[in-house]
């Protein structure tokens, strides 16, 4: 029998899409407010729901009872109340290994950006401001300290990669051991302050959580040292924004590299948008073409494994 699922206009990749169209029944909500999902979930008795950014929440469950899979296209759940899923008994899944070799490769595309002062140097070309290089310098990588906040599968791609240019590597993970930090050339830092005073470099990849939101703020930026560089590839609450503009108005940091932000898309007038020492991508770290088509034939087969009655690797709450 086939299963009846949900996808959100725009929605995911071609072969995803293919793969859900041949083996199961699917129907198309053309946005993702609250309403129009109800209404589509329970005119076609939907047992599954594909999200990209769409919020599911306590509300939505309660009004939709034939809904038994939520489906998240990447790896952060906090646009879905997972606590009410479970309580609800709705299995949600996501792709936690479809777009890591992505974030981690945007990564290493900050480091080596900021490192350079690229955008900086882009716009003094661009100005008819050659000779300006004759007042900056920019840093090697190689011998830096790397500080990764985070150290799973992307922060682990991220270390890799980092090795590569002959950084120096630390990571902060309560969840990792010092052995298995070890195991790949990587030094286990125990308190974050400690490794931030020691980085050239700190790179975010946490979940955003009670305990992560708003992790840097005022005393993380003073612990780091001035002619450090902060990039967020996590969530954008991860970073109190009010303390990162001040931490860069008053020179406490070199510059920054964010991939997200609090609020997304940001107002225009954002303060750090005047800031030459920071290089904004608008949340687009994993969303290279293979990693989209990767995240997509993972997730949406998947979904039918588990509507089968099938054991599935990426379902995050069990019960």
């Amino acid at each position: 029998m086939k299963h009846n699922v949900l996808l959100i206009r725009p929605t995911i990749q071609p072969n995803g899409v293919a793969y859900l169209e041949e083996n199961s029944h699917v129907c198309y909500a053309p946005n993702g407010q609250k309403e129009t999902l109800i209404r589509y979930i329970n005119e076609n008795q939907t047992e599954a729901v594909i999200t990209r950014s769409e919020q599911i929440d306590k509300e939505i469950m309660d009004a939709c009872t034939s809904l038994k899979v939520i489906g998240q296209h990447g790896v952060g759940l906090d646009n879905i109340d997972v606590q009410e899923a479970t309580r609800h008994k709705i299995k949600v899944l996501n792709v936690p290994d479809g777009n890591y070799i992505s974030v981690a490769e945007h990564t290493m595309a900050f480091i080596l950006a900021l490192s350079r002062s690229l955008r900086i140097n882009d716009c003094s070309v661009r100005k008819d401001a050659w000779y300006s290089r004759e007042n900056r310098y920019t840093m090697e990588v190689c011998q830096k300290n790397l500080l990764i906040v985070g150290l799973g599968r992307i922060g682990r791609a991220v270390a890799k990669r980092a090795k590569a240019f002959g950084m120096q590597v630390m990571a902060y993970d309560g969840f990792v051991t010092k052995e298995d930090m070890e195991k790949i050339g990587v030094e286990k830092i125990d308190r974050l302050e400690e490794g931030l005073k020691r980085a050239d470099f700190v790179t975010l990849h946490v979940p955003l959580t009670k305990e992560t939101h708003c992790m840097m703020s005022a005393e993380q930026f003073r612990s780091m040292k001035d002619s450090a560089y902060i990039i967020n590839m996590g969530r954008g609450p991860v970073i109190d924004e009010e303390a990162l503009v001040q931490a860069l108005e008053n020179n406490e940091i070199a510059g920054a590299g964010l991939d997200v932000l609090s609020v997304e898309p940001p107002r225009a007038d954002h303060p750090l948008f005047s800031m030459d020492q920071v290089i904004f991508t608008p949340h687009i770290g994993g969303d290279t073409r293979e990693a989209k088509m990767r995240t997509s034939e993972l997730l949406s087969k998947s979904i039918i494994d588990v509507l089968d009655g099938q054991e599935v690797y990426n379902w995050v709450n069990k019960f």
